[in-house]
C-alpha cells in the first residue's frame, strides 16, 4: 500500500496540457486517488478563483496552495488556514527596481489581481498571448495607480507578477532581484518573474496544510516542472517532474514522469500511489 496520502500539482505545463484542459482519463485518475482517501492538491501560482472550475468543481479538492505558497485555501469550509504575504514597503521596494526595465507590474492581493491599465491595455507589448492573455485579462482588475491603491489597501499582497518581451532584460532583472535579497524569487513561464515575500514558496505553503491535516511530508507528493515548484519538489517525500520540466528540476526528482500533453500527473499517480 502506498504510504502517498496528499498529491499536489502545479497547473500550467504540469495537469494543464497545451490547451489549459485535462483529459477525462486524468479526470478518472484524480477521481480514483480521492475515492482511495488521497488528498488532491493544486499547487499553483494562481489566485484560488484562476484555478479552472473543472478542477474546483471535483468532489474531494478540498484545499488549494496558492501564489506560489502565499495563501493556502480550505475551499469546503471557505477559509484561509495559512498566509505569507507581502508588507507594502517591500512591493514598493521592488516596484522600485522593476521602474528602470520595459515589464508589466500587477499584484495578487486576498484573491485578486490588479494592474495598472498602462500594461492592461498593451499587454501584446510585453510577449502576453494566447491562454496567457486570456487569463490576464480574466484575473486582473485594471487601475490608473497601483502605487496609490497599495497605500489605501497595503494588507494581503500575495505575489508580484511580471511580464518581459526581453528574455535578455529579464534575466538581468532577475538577477537584480535576487541581489537584493528581499524577496522570493522563482517563474513559472519563460517570459516572467514571481515575487513573493522571501521565504514563500510552495514547499512552504505545502509544510503547513500538511500540518494542518496531521501528515508528514513524507506522506506528500508533488508534481511540477517550472522554477517556482523546486521547492516543493525538494520539500515532500516523493517529488516529481514532467518530462517537458526544466532540466534542473529533473535532476532532483524522485520520478521523471511523461508531458503534460501525454496525462503525466495521471501518469504518475497510477505508477507511485495506484501500484505502489
Amino acid at each position: 500500500m502506498s504510504k502517498i496520502k496528499l498529491v499536489a500539482m502545479d497547473l500550467d505545463n504540469t495537469l494543464l496540457d497545451s490547451e489549459k484542459q485535462i483529459s477525462k482519463h486524468t479526470e478518472e485518475v484524480l477521481k480514483e486517488a480521492i475515492r482511495r482517501g488521497v488528498y488532491i492538491v493544486p499547487a499553483t501560482g494562481r489566485i484560488f478563483k484562476a484555478i479552472p472550475e473543472f478542477l474546483r468543481d471535483i468532489p474531494g479538492v478540498r484545499y488549494a496552495v496558492c501564489c506560489n505558497g502565499a495563501t493556502v485555501y480550505d475551499q469546503k469550509e471557505d477559509k484561509i488556514i495559512y498566509t505569507n504575504h507581502l508588507p507594502k514597503e517591500t512591493v514598493f521596494s521592488l516596484f522600485d527596481i522593476l521602474e528602470k526595465y520595459h515589464c508589466t507590474r500587477d499584484i495578487y492581493q486576498n484573491g485578486q489581481g490588479y494592474m495598472e491599465r498602462c500594461y492592461f491595455d498593451h499587454l501584446a507589448e510585453y510577449g502576453v498571448s494566447d491562454h496567457v492573455l486570456k487569463l490576464v485579462r480574466d484575473t486582473r482588475l485594471p487601475l490608473d495607480d497601483l502605487r496609490k491603491y497599495i497605500e489605501e489597501h497595503p494588507l494581503g499582497i500575495e505575489k508580484i507578477n511580471v511580464f518581459f518581451d526581453d528574455m535578455e532584460e529579464r534575466e538581468t532583472a532577475r538577477q537584480e532581484l535576487i541581489e537584493k535579497n528581499i524577496a522570493s524569487v522563482s517563474s513559472s513561464l519563460e517570459n516572467n518573474i514571481e515575487i513573493n515575500q522571501i521565504g514563500c514558496d510552495k514547499g512552504d505553503g505545502l509544510l503547513h496544510l500538511a500540518e494542518q491535516i496531521g501528515l508528514s511530508m513524507d506522506e506528500v507528493m508533488a508534481c511540477g516542472d517550472a522554477g517556482n515548484d523546486t521547492m516543493m519538489i525538494k520539500a515532500v517525500g516523493t517529488g516529481v517532474v514532467m518530462e517537458n520540466g526544466q532540466p534542473d528540476l529533473k535532476e532532483i526528482a524522485d520520478f521523471v514522469t511523461k508531458t503534460n500533453n501525454e496525462d503525466g500527473v495521471a501518469y504518475a499517480i497510477e505508477k507511485l500511489v495506484f501500484e505502489a
